[in-house]
Formats: structure tokens, C-alpha cells, sequence
């Protein structure tokens, strides 16, 4: 069974960043702090918070989710889907001269959250449910990051009716906090992730979950893939124009 887990509530949460309770609810809605139900009440995890309150500058305004997506394949090399000339333009435009930080901060709505304990002996098993998608440490290997897969939560990405029915019939405790949590699923409509490999996520996808993972080496390693991803992508598009 899990364990209690040393959370913080929202009103300690706000003290913390120096805001009202009902801002930490909305950056806990938006994905851009890290929170879950534990005992009927939501509770933040700090670690998360210290490095929300150490990176803490204005990112700009956030993409929307399919603005979010279509960027991320566009970065991953994969085509981003139904788009107007004008809006392609304009998402080239944000990959060619953005600040890499400040993309990466625009990025955080892109999928929403939900932390569940499962029973370990069934972690691999839910790992290759069809549509489960490999993400963050549990694809780090896979994408090339530097940084060991092993330790952590099975995390994945799944669309919102598979998360549903995973959830029930794997979860022992849908609704624990993140520190208890060995399952982490994104959720994300159909068609808009790309893929590394058939089940891992690509690797622009990769390094923005370990860049929000709140564990400091997974944030460096993070931090690397997408420097890399992006310097990449744009060294290619300097060369096609």
C-alpha cells in the first residue's frame, strides 16, 4: 500500500511562490505545478514547486494544445497536421528565433496530468497496453537523453479514453499524490504526439517532460535533449532555405 506523502497544501503552496491559494489552483490546472488528491485534499509536491520557484519568469503566453502539438512535430521532424499557411509560418518562425526557455515555458498545457499507484508486478504490463506511449524517464534511454531510465514512475502518454479505462482496471489508488505515485499519464488526443518509435514518445516530447519533472537530474538531462533538438531542427532548416 502506499504511504503517507509530506505534500504541501495549496495555502502553503501560495506562500511559498509568494501568491493567493486560488493562483497555485490555477498554475495546478494549467500542468504548471505539480499537484494530486490525496485523502480528499490536493496536495502539491515540493520538490516541483522549488524548481517552479526557481525558474519563475514570464514564459509568454502559453500555446494552445493543438498549437502545442503541431510545434512539437514540426520540431520532431514529422508533419504537424491540418494548418494554414499562415499559422505554419508563424510556428517556424517561433522554432527559428525563440529563446529555448522560454519555448519550453509555452509548452506546459500541452497535455494534462493524473498520478496513480499501481501494483509494481503490473507496471509492465500496462506499459505495452495498446496506445501507451512512453514519456519522460521511462523514454529517456530510448530518445538518447543522458540520463538513466530505471528509477521513477512508469510515465506515459495516453488519449483520454484509454487513460480512463487503464486507470480503472490497473490502479490500485487513482487519486494519490505525486510523491506515492508510480504511474504518471499524460493525456493527449489522438493523433497529435509524435512518436520516436511505434510506443516512445519523440524526443522534443521527451525532454520537455524531464524538464518538468521537478528531479534535478532529469531537468539537466532535459535541458540538453532540447537544446540539442532544437539546434538541430535549426541547423536543417538553414539548410532547406
Amino acid at each position: 500500500m502506499p504511504v503517507a506523502f509530506a505534500g504541501l497544501s495549496v495555502c502553503e503552496a501560495a506562500e511559498e511562490l509568494g501568491v493567493s491559494p486560488s493562483a497555485v489552483r490555477q498554475l495546478i490546472a494549467q500542468g504548471q505545478v505539480r499537484a494530486s488528491r490525496f485523502a480528499g485534499r490536493i496536495v502539491v509536491d515540493p520538490d516541483h514547486l522549488r524548481q517552479v520557484r526557481a525558474a519563475a519568469r514570464p514564459a509568454g503566453r502559453p500555446f494552445s494544445v493543438p498549437a502545442s502539438w503541431a510545434l512539437l512535430r514540426l520540431l520532431a521532424g514529422q508533419q504537424p497536421g491540418p494548418l494554414s499557411a499562415s499559422r505554419l509560418s508563424q510556428l517556424r518562425r517561433h522554432l527559428r528565433a525563440d529563446d529555448p526557455r522560454r519555448l519550453a515555458g509555452r509548452l506546459r498545457r500541452r497535455a494534462d496530468l493524473a498520478f496513480s499507484y499501481v501494483h509494481p508486478s503490473l507496471l509492465d504490463d500496462l506499459a505495452i497496453e495498446p496506445g501507451c506511449v512512453l514519456a519522460g524517464r521511462s523514454a529517456a534511454e530510448r530518445v538518447g537523453a543522458d540520463l538513466a531510465g530505471d528509477g521513477g514512475p512508469l510515465e506515459v502518454y495516453l488519449p483520454p479514453a484509454a487513460a480512463e479505462r487503464l486507470v480503472r482496471d490497473f490502479a490500485a489508488d487513482p487519486e494519490v499524490a505525486v510523491g506515492v505515485a508510480n504511474l504518471v499519464v499524460r493525456i493527449v488526443e489522438p493523433g497529435q504526439l509524435p512518436e520516436h518509435e511505434p510506443g516512445v514518445a519523440a524526443a522534443p516530447v521527451v525532454a520537455l517532460d524531464l524538464i518538468e519533472s521537478g528531479e534535478s537530474r532529469a531537468i539537466s538531462a532535459g535541458w540538453r535533449l532540447w537544446h540539442d533538438q532544437l539546434d538541430a531542427w535549426r541547423e536543417r532548416d538553414a539548410h532547406d532555405r
